[in-house]
């Protein structure tokens, strides 16, 4: 005698929001544990899948055809700034021990249409320009991020501060380090 047994698979979907030059991207992506959305986003492909996606132009002037989908494949190329959306997500993940080896640097970046004062985590021995020139195509998780996005000057002010969010190495323009403080 024989018996079935049918296991259910465990879905870890974060709330996440994308944003690009001109679209705010809101939607969920799976994340399954012990990996962090970082691990999620840094996976070798050219594009995330994302569902429940909404599309919010950041400027009312700027029009967008289909607001809703239900799944939908975003390139990560296009992504300037990713964040999770859920209430205190930090993306520790349970690897504290690896942020205490790092320092803390007040950064100024500039990525295309944004421009934004964060806290990036580097190798004692490392600067900036360092760890972004080894990994050119994994995001960058920073903290506590203030943006502003470039166009608003013009028009409605749009701004955007997280706790937590990953910023796509390509498309930064200029970075300076402001200071650096061990954790």
């Amino acid at each position: 005698m024989s018996t079935t047994v049918y296991c259910g698979l465990v879905e870890n979907w974060e709330r996440i929001e994308l944003f690009s030059s001109f679209l705010k991207l809101t939607g969920e992506i799976e994340v399954v544990p012990p990996l962090r959305l970082t691990d999620a986003v840094n996976r070798m492909t050219e594009y995330l899948e994302v569902r429940q996606l909404t599309l919010d132009p950041l400027a009312s002037t700027y029009p967008v055809i289909s607001t809703v989908e239900e799944s939908a494949m975003v390139s990560k190329r296009s992504i300037l700034i990713i964040a999770p959306s859920g209430e205190g997500n930090t993306d520790l993940g349970g690897r504290r021990a690896l942020m205490e080896q790092k320092v803390a640097h007040q950064v100024a970046l500039t990525i295309d249409t944004f421009s934004l004062v964060c806290e990036v985590f580097l190798e004692p021995r490392l600067s900036l320009r360092e760890t972004l020139e080894r990994s050119v195509d994994d995001f960058l998780a920073v903290r506590n991020l203030n943006a502003v996005w470039l166009p608003a000057l013009t028009h409605e002010r749009v701004t955007v501060q997280r706790p937590f969010a990953l910023v796509h190495p390509r498309q930064i323009l200029s970075f300076s380090e402001r200071g650096s403080t061990p954790l």
